[in-house]
């Protein structure tokens, strides 16, 4: 199951889910692409909401991989869930500390400006493109669809994101976020980081091991925000490592202290 990030929906896992012989779900965060919006802007229950798309779905066991605002989902399901989940990766996720970035636009004034000005520069080819190279990747430029999607919901995508970008801040100032205590999940996890991401500090993957000490943390070189578009071949080797060390654990009958 794959979890996408801010400003993203479902179709940002085409690429890879069409490159891997292993049955994928992908589906759009409540806010984002065609879902309505969550009811508490908490990540718990956007872990909540995906837990019950999973449960109608039939879907009892899992291999989970969460981008960013996905990452923080994905390992609110591997605490609630930690029979179901078998292996979680996790790419530069949100929820392990605090991201004065988003803390800075949350406050009401700027909040409101950046509510205005954000639909005009995701409509923005321009603006658009140079803020995707500089910021979200490492001089990566985004592909035309990417850009033709993002563009499409430049105004609809302004109260989802403004919902989730309170839920990242929540995490990060809880006295029960991820980084200050033990989840419940002992199987298999990886997380990833680029060298050059600009959005969520390399610095919560300290929180990562806090909240998951069994981690295996990889940092890639010139790599920003999105290892989805930066390096796919890398990912996806990843990923299957993540899911073939689930395998070996349930072989063995073991799983991390």
């Amino acid at each position: 199951m794959m979890l996408h990030g801010l400003l993203d929906s479902a179709q940002g896992w085409e690429a890879f889910a069409s490159s891997t012989a292993r049955p994928c779900i992908a589906f759009d965060l409540p806010g984002f692409g065609r879902s309505d919006r969550v009811a508490h802007p908490r990540i718990s229950a956007y872990a909540a909401d995906v837990r019950e798309v999973l449960d109608a779905l039939g879907v009892e066991s899992f291999h989970v991989v969460g981008h960013s605002l996905g990452g923080a989902i994905a390992a609110a399901l591997a605490d609630q869930l930690p029979a179901r989940v078998l292996s979680v990766t996790l790419l530069a996720p949100a929820g392990f500390g605090r991201i004065h970035l988003a803390e800075a636009i949350s406050i009401p004034g700027i909040r409101n400006v950046a509510a205005a000005v954000l639909p005009l520069a995701l409509a923005n080819p321009l603006v658009l493109t140079v803020a995707y190279t500089g910021v979200v990747t490492s001089r990566q430029v985004p592909e035309p669809e990417m850009l033709r999607r993002v563009m499409a919901s430049a105004f609809e995508a302004v109260p989802g994101a403004r919902d989730a970008t309170q839920a990242v801040v929540a995490a990060g100032l809880s006295k029960r976020g991820f980084h200050r205590r033990r989840l419940a999940y002992k199987g298999p996890v990886r997380a990833v980081w680029g060298e050059n991401d600009r959005l969520v500090p390399l610095s919560h993957a300290e929180g990562v091991r806090a909240a998951l000490p069994q981690a295996k943390v990889e940092y890639w070189p010139r790599m920003g925000h999105h290892p989805q578009r930066e390096r796919p071949a890398d990912l996806a080797e990843l990923i299957e490592r993540t899911c073939s060390e689930a395998r070996t654990q349930r072989r063995n009958g073991t799983a991390a202290a």
